[in-house]
């Protein structure tokens, strides 16, 4: 026989799944609260498949990027090529970290406001509408009173006592909005440094393509002149082959450098808060415009890094705020006091009548109201919610301070690094100059000995290729010290390699020419 109690529960779980079927009708998706499992993927090692509402949700808005997209409204990237100066104002303007990180700063300018309210009273009106009808029964009949009354009044509050929970939450947004605006300008300092390096990679892209074109042009010349000796009977087919095989090489490489320079190409256009697409060419850094050699020492570097970083001043900030919630949380377990105050009418009309049929006239008043008062209140017990919540605050606090410890190790590494790396990218620079300088040389005296008999192509061949190795590390050595010099400018959270301390007013770098 089956149990009446186990027929109604069953009975009772297949109304719920019809009615779970019936908003999934209705809706179009499962019933989260039977089924939540249902939303999620399947198991750990499954990707979750994106239901078409959910497309519908997360695609709204976003508009594919066509290969014809034009440029953003107050952009200009076509007709003539762009110095950094203006990509660096570019990406200022619309390069999406740096407006996230102006929001934010916003939004915390919008919380101090919201504090700095607390100190003002509150105003507000206030409404009352009813209808009421009452019996009063007496001896052989009854009195019926119905009456209809709107009672608007102003409402007054003000709080007076609060024992620092305002002064505490003034600090704490007050510290927030700072740490905001200095995560901000940290923001731009890291937009300028993610554009010069991607501004020079490119230019590092742009001059090996040359220098790959150089070399191919320097390959051919050498297969020709193989070739003519060889009609003349100066040279051998062997000679010849290994000449045409390094010809082929230097056009191999060159190709090569096609894909780094749109690469580069996309890079920019990325660091500057652009699409990828868009068409760009760049002015060429000029020698004069390389970075200047260091006249400082280190440890000044690291000061300045110590003072000046926007980062480090932020994280500051943070803890200062986390130090205001220490006494916020204090401040609870003292009590408030409030002033409260109100005026207004009550508008009234009433009638009375009698069970036995007689009426009276209805009637109406308006008299005023009015009413001031003082209120306090003072938690005495709440089961250590607020106990728990100065451990809580404290925590924040340790930990604010930890954090701030570790960006001031990891800001004097960066910068110590940075610092030697651009003194030893520097001194690369010089030597590949004067290794280029050495290698046009020898291959000027091989190229002319092996006109005259005297060098073999095994030699001439070898020379060309230190040419063209020596080109490219000549490159690749100025593009390492561009980007260290930027490297170390945002370590030294400073602009574009310019120190700036009370003690010396326009230190930083002196002239490498």
């Amino acid at each position: 026989m089956i149990n009446p109690r186990r027929r109604r529960v069953r009975s009772c779980r297949v109304l719920l799944a019809l009615a779970a079927a019936g908003l999934s009708a209705c809706h179009d998706r499962p019933f989260a609260a039977l089924d939540p499992d249902s939303l999620a993927s399947s198991d750990a090692g499954s990707p979750w498949e994106v239901s078409g509402e959910a497309r519908g949700h997360l695609t709204t808005g976003v508009a594919a990027v066509s290969m014809l997209e034009p440029a953003p409204p107050g952009v200009d990237l076509g007709g003539r090529p762009q110095s950094l100066l203006r990509l660096v104002e570019t990406a200022l303007a619309h390069r999406p970290q740096t407006r996230a990180a102006w929001e934010e700063a916003r939004r915390a300018a919008a919380e101090y406001g919201i504090v700095q309210g607390a100190w003002l009273p509150t105003l507000g009106l206030e409404a009352d509408f009813y209808y009421a009808r009452e019996i009063y029964p007496a001896t052989g009949e009854a009195f019926f009173v119905e009456q209809v009354a709107f009672i608007p009044q102003l409402a007054l509050n003000y709080l007076l006592l609060d024992f620092g929970r305002r002064e505490a939450d003034d600090d704490r947004a007050r510290a927030a909005l700072w740490a905001a605006n200095l995560t901000f300008n940290r923001a731009l300092q890291q937009a300028i440094r993610d554009v010069q390096v991607a501004y020079y990679q490119l230019d590092s892209a742009i001059a090996l393509q040359l220098a790959a074109t150089r070399n191919v042009e320097l390959a051919e010349t050498v297969t020709a002149m193989v070739e003519q000796r060889l009609e003349t009977g100066l040279a051998t087919m062997p000679e010849l082959l290994l000449a045409r095989q390094d010809l082929a090489q230097a056009r191999f490489d060159l190709e090569a450098t096609v894909a780094g320079v749109f690469n580069a190409k996309s890079s920019l256009l990325t660091a500057c808060g652009l699409p990828a697409t868009l068409p760009i060419e760049i002015e060429p850094i000029r020698e004069e415009e390389l970075p200047e050699a260091l006249a400082y020492r280190v440890e000044d570097v690291v000061d300045e890094a110590l003072v000046g970083r926007p980062d480090l001043a932020a994280a500051v900030g943070r803890l200062r705020a986390a130090e205001a919630v220490i006494r916020r949380a204090n401040a609870e377990f003292m009590p408030t006091v409030t002033a409260s105050g109100s005026v207004g009418v009550v508008a009234t009309t009433f009638q009375t009548d009698t069970s036995v049929g007689q009426t009276f006239p209805w009637d109406t008043g308006v008299p005023a109201t009015w009413s001031v008062g003082l209120s306090g209140e003072w938690l005495l017990f709440d089961g250590f919610e607020r106990s728990n919540a100065v451990r809580a605050a404290r925590a924040a606090r340790n930990a604010a301070e930890a954090e701030l410890r570790q960006l001031r190790l990891e800001a004097i590494g960066e910068t110590w690094d940075s610092y030697f790396q651009v003194q030893a990218a520097g001194k690369q620079y010089d030597y590949a100059l004067a290794l280029l300088a050495s290698s046009e040389e020898a291959f000027a005296a091989v190229e002319r000995a092996y006109a005259n008999g005297l060098a073999t192509i095994t030699e001439l061949v070898q020379s060309e290729r230190d040419l063209q190795e020596a080109r490219s590390t000549l490159v690749a050595s100025r593009a390492g010290l561009l980007v260290a010099s930027a490297e170390l400018s945002l370590a030294a959270g400073v602009d574009l390699g310019t120190f700036a301390s009370p003690s010396s007013p326009a230190p930083g770098l002196a002239s490498r020419r």
